[in-house]
């Protein structure tokens, strides 16, 4: 009787948790209950990075060689509308609001070629795609309402700086490590020494980023962010889902580019690979970032209503922009992942403090060195330093800003080769490349 009564008591105290559980969710207290990635993934660290470097990137003030203002792109016959320029900020000033669906990887190598083109319906995204970060974000550099909005519930101002200034907005995630291969049998018959999965593919899935500084015919332009209200602002998701040129009947056939902002692993950059999830316990990152902080552009296009707009984009790098209401195909992803136990650290001598280059890093056998992002890249000051790199052979390029200052390195000024080593861990190692 006594071991039946203990059993109902066991019951009841259950049954009251679910209760009490439940009535949180329903009273709408989702947000301050606990996110269930940081209940049971103690090993992956997922970061998002808005910069072109990985480390230690430009300050705001720092932009344009030093002068913080925003890049505008040529205007004229031929070209971008004549803008409207008044009161435009300096790029450290302007607003910024991201509101990001969730982070995707994938190991389905041939699924995913053609820039996701295969992928059809939603089985073969199911398929395809290993949901490590369904959990929506919002980042804002200030808020967009007296009241309390997503941004500050989720402390998003704090992650919209580290987004920016190197450190990594950190955003919840599941660890897929426990889906890996793994099996001596497997690690024999593909010829790696380790057990895990690699993976070709990373995306960032972006709902909305509203740039603070647009006007439509000299007035501010009104839009919405998180449902609400914001002036002197747009979305610039649309601008960039498509290379300027693009034909209406095109875009059926294409993928937005920012829904999702695809990484797409290269054979060169896979030979020594960073997107392998090793199995076991180590703890490791996942970082993914974008080159956005560092090319901000100030661009114009003709409505239908025959008005300019004028609003802060992306500099073209790769696609030249003259007035199309598109402008995409200028922003780049890379990711890697960090084993930091076993990561070393390097410095880099020879930085001339010009803030027209960088120090991009490359695994060896990458011979591309303007069209991707680097693994790695800091700028070219003195003592420059990389925080993470796993054990391999490596480029450290010096790269130049020089025939378009757009923000962009466009030029290779020169190279050398180095190591890390295997053994000892945790190692700081130092490489001279004078840069410029």
């Amino acid at each position: 009787m006594k071991s039946l009564y203990l059993q109902l008591l066991l019951i009841l105290l259950n049954v009251f948790v679910i209760i009490g559980c439940k009535t949180k969710l329903d009273l709408g207290d989702e947000s301050k209950l606990p996110v269930i990635s940081t209940l049971f993934n103690n090993r992956m660290l997922l970061l998002l990075k808005g910069t072109y470097a990985t480390d230690n990137p430009l300050d705001w003030s720092e932009l344009n060689n030093g002068t913080g203002e925003l890049y505008v792109d040529d205007q004229g016959e031929g070209l971008d509308p004549t803008m409207t320029l008044v009161n435009r900020p300096k790029a450290g000033s302007i607003p910024i609001f991201l509101d990001i669906g969730e982070v995707r990887i994938s190991s389905k190598y041939l699924k995913g070629l053609n820039e996701l083109t295969q992928i059809r319906d939603t089985v073969d995204s199911n398929k395809f795609w290993d949901y490590i970060a369904p959990n929506r974000q919002v980042f804002c550099t200030v808020t967009y309402s007296f009241d309390n909005n997503t941004c500050t519930e989720s402390n998003g101002i704090l992650k919209a700086s580290d987004f920016f200034n190197g450190i990594g907005a950190q955003f919840p995630s599941n660890d897929p490590s426990s889906e890996t291969i793994g099996g001596i049998e497997t690690a024999l018959a593909t010829g790696r020494y380790w057990f895990g999965r690699e993976y070709y593919y990373a995306a960032i899935y972006f709902r909305s980023l509203v740039t603070g500084y647009a006007l439509d015919a000299g007035i501010p332009v009104s839009g919405r962010f998180d449902n609400r209200p914001i002036i002197n602002g747009l979305n610039i998701v649309p601008r960039n889902n498509y290379v300027a040129g693009t034909t209406s009947s095109a875009k059926s056939t294409i993928v937005p580019k920012m829904f999702p902002a695809l990484f797409t692993q290269l054979n060169t950059q896979s030979v020594q690979s960073d997107m392998v999830i090793r199995d076991g316990f180590d703890p490791y990152i996942l970082e993914v970032r974008i080159n956005l902080k560092e090319n901000l552009m100030l661009h114009s296009y003709l409505t239908s209503r025959s008005t300019i707009v004028t609003y802060v984009g992306v500099s073209d790098i790769f696609f030249d922009h003259k007035g199309e209401g598109d402008a995409g195909g200028n922003i780049l992803t890379r990711a890697r992942v960090i084993y930091p136990e076993t990561a070393s650290s390097l410095t880099i001598s020879g930085g001339g403090n010009s803030l027209l280059h960088y120090y991009g890093i490359f695994r060896f056998h990458e011979t591309d060195f303007l069209n991707v992002l680097p693994l790695a890249a800091t700028p070219a000051k003195q003592n420059a330093k990389i925080k993470y790199l796993n054990p391999g052979t490596y480029k450290a390029v010096c790269l130049g800003d020089l025939t378009k200052q757009d923000g962009y390195p466009d030029t290779v000024v020169r190279e050398t080769t180095f190591n890390i080593p295997e053994y000892p861990f945790r190692q700081t190692y130092n490489v001279d490349l004078t840069c410029p």
